[in-house]
């Protein structure tokens, strides 16, 4: 009884999502009928008898209230420091500094698809440091863009290599590596160092080869000549981005956060050890000083931290929230025996640890397609991992590596991402035409993932 209540559950949060409800809200309600569901079967209680309230009903929401606590403080605000520091250097102009010092190299290539290729390579080493995939999209709009349009690129191929910029998440300093590296039992640096960067690299040849082969095809299809369109300048449909008048070096700021986290791990200097945090918040006041310095006034400068804390902010709802109610809903499963059941008919049925890691990168990315969301779709799903990885017998990192880079990935190959929809509505031409731009490089980086995480890790 209670496994057909549980797939009446699922249908309804599928539902829910597919048709864009608040996916917070869908979650919690769902953790909160499944725990209560346990309860009144008798197969789990809500808290364990010494942390009871006496009620049944303020047990769910002392159990929602615990799981908020525990992430908000922890995780919770890693993420939010992240968000804050990324929000406070395109305040000041360093984003977009560092972009114009790093594209600036690439103008002298002559060889349209070559510089497209090369172009990419570039656009992924600026996504360590700026960690949105719409802001970078814009910044990468208004800068790789028209140099790439001025050597002929056609306006589809350039946004295809823009739009899948941030398609891996890479770094200690993304959201989603963040949390899986938390969910993993690790921080972030040693996840990125001992498993991401093995992955990603062989990912960035293979996507960059691709994006060669695959723009020139699709411009040879639509009768596009680079040698026709040499000169061209691109008209932007608007402006996307703010420009600050920060100067050059203010291209070194957003990469301090990341300088102090490779520094001081066991990379370099064992003896010392800074959190993501401490980088943040230390990186801001670095920040705040270089502000004093340009502008003279104290006051300007003081006035900068309000948008760390603005951007502190803006995360908590889609974010952390999403992080709290997707745990619950996690609990809940666990607490009403789905995840058991699931797993031993797995078991029975002879399915492998492998073949369930490409079940749930399948559910990962069906639910960044659909969402036009990365972090909606990892964060939602991926707290099952550590359960199912467990009951295999492998680390949870063997499984939640490869959903986190699909979740990135899914929404590269999204109509309604965001940073699809900016690129293109900026470059005048269709989500859609985007889309067919990026499938195919985005198809091999994923099929390079799945194999070197099989061979590798498992």
């Amino acid at each position: 009884m209670e496994l057909v209540l549980v797939l009446l559950v699922l249908i309804a949060v599928v539902y829910g999502i597919v048709k864009d409800y608040n996916p917070q809200a869908v979650l919690a309600l769902a953790g909160m009928a499944l725990f209560a569901v346990a309860y009144w079967l008798g197969l789990h209680p809500i808290l364990p008898v010494d942390k009871s309230t006496g009620f049944a009903l303020f047990d769910l929401f002392e159990v929602f209230k615990g799981i908020f606590s525990y992430r908000a403080a922890g995780l919770g605000l890693t993420i939010m420091a992240v968000a804050g520091f990324a929000t406070y250097m395109s305040h000041v102009g360093a984003s977009l500094a560092l972009v114009r010092v790093a594209v600036k190299p690439v103008a002298g290539i002559q060889s349209s698809y070559l510089m497209l290729a090369i172009c990419y390579l570039v656009a992924v080493f600026v996504s360590l440091f700026v960690t949105s995939a719409t802001g970078l999209g814009l910044l990468l709009m208004v800068t790789m863009y028209p140099v790439m349009r001025n050597l002929g690129i056609s306006p589809a191929s350039a946004c295809g290599v823009i739009a899948t910029s941030q398609a891996f998440e890479i770094g200690p300093t993304q959201t989603n590596a963040i949390f899986s590296a938390g969910q993993s039992g690790m921080d972030p640096t040693s996840y990125f160092v001992d498993y991401q960067i093995w992955l990603v690299v062989p990912m960035l040849l293979v996507t960059m080869v691709l994006h060669f082969f695959w723009q020139r095809h699709c411009d040879r299809q639509e009768g596009w000549d680079p040698a026709l369109h040499r000169g061209e300048h691109a008209e932007l449909d608007e402006k996307g981005a703010d420009e600050v008048a920060a100067p050059t070096w203010y291209g070194l700021l957003p990469i301090i956060p990341f300088v102090l986290m490779m520094t001081f791990s066991k990379l370099l200097v064992t003896t010392i050890s800074v959190s993501v945090e401490v980088a943040m918040l230390l990186s801001v006041f670095i920040g705040m000083l270089c502000e004093l310095l340009r502008t003279r006034s104290v006051r300007t400068a003081f006035a900068g931290l309000s948008s760390f804390l603005d951007g502190m902010g803006k995360v908590f709802g889609p974010v952390v929230a999403l992080i709290v109610c997707a745990e619950l809903f996690a609990e809940s499963l666990k607490a009403i025996g789905a995840i058991d059941t699931l797993l031993h008919s797995a078991s029975n049925a002879g399915i492998g640890s492998g073949l369930m890691t490409l079940v749930m990168v399948g559910l990962i990315m069906v639910a960044a397609v659909i969402m036009g969301s990365g972090n909606a779709a990892f964060l939602s799903f991926s707290s099952l991992a550590p359960a199912v990885a467990a009951k295999f017998g492998v680390p949870a990192v063997t499984m939640l590596l490869p959903m986190q880079l699909a979740s990135s990935i899914g929404r590269t190959v999204s109509p309604i991402a965001a940073v699809l929809i900016a690129c293109a509505g900026i470059a005048k031409v269709s989500p859609f035409v985007v889309v067919k731009r990026t499938s195919v490089p985005m198809a091999g980086a994923l099929v390079t993932a799945l194999l070197l995480n099989y061979l590798l890790f498992m």
